[in-house]
């Protein structure tokens, strides 16, 4: 037997082989990138902000739930913690249950219940409540709910949602404003 020899034919064979392996390869890391890239231009970030208002005679709380990200959230639940104990209630049915006199101290102007599947487009903003409470009450209503500072918070409120993707389940409190991811 001879030596075995290398002709052009076999070499740009070979090559061409290689070469289409590699673009292979580059192909589905670019695919990778482009599906992470698309998640994170639709994922969803849910804040709060509690707004404070009113005039001599009356104080305006409200609590806003809004999406600060670049796509739509689907709310899958909302709970009122209280006492370690989760209400998916909306807060009227909460506040009887739980913390009765708030409802004597002042009113709910305005409340909402966001159901499972409710969705906030990018920039959307919410009120959960709005309560109005006499200014000579509302020392006895921090009383009663043992609010001596700004950072008192009687009660959490907690948000479980999902992108259009469905595939990542974020958390969100009143008392941690950093979505906190829970399907990893």
């Amino acid at each position: 037997m001879g030596k075995k020899k290398f002709n052009t034919d076999r070499i740009l064979g070979v090559s061409a082989m290689l070469i289409s392996i590699l673009t292979l390869v580059i192909f589905i890391y670019q695919t990778d990138i482009m599906r992470v890239q698309s998640k994170l231009s639709v994922k969803p970030r849910l804040d709060f902000t509690l707004n404070q208002s009113g005039n001599d005679s009356i104080m305006v709380l409200q609590e806003v739930l809004e999406n600060k990200g670049l796509g739509p959230a689907i709310i899958d639940s909302i709970y009122f913690v209280y006492g370690n104990t989760h209400h998916e209630v909306g807060v009227e049915s909460f506040l009887e249950e739980n913390l009765p006199k708030t409802l004597e101290y002042g009113f709910l102007k305005q409340h909402a219940f966001f159901g499972r599947g409710t969705t906030l487009a990018p920039n959307e903003e919410r009120a959960i409540f709005t309560y109005h409470v006499p200014v000579t009450k509302v020392d006895s209503l921090f009383a009663y709910l043992g609010i001596t500072d700004e950072d008192d918070d009687p009660f959490t409120i907690e948000v479980i949602y999902t992108s259009i993707y469905e595939d990542e389940l974020w958390k969100v409190t009143t008392d941690e404003s950093i979505p906190e991811r829970l399907d990893q």
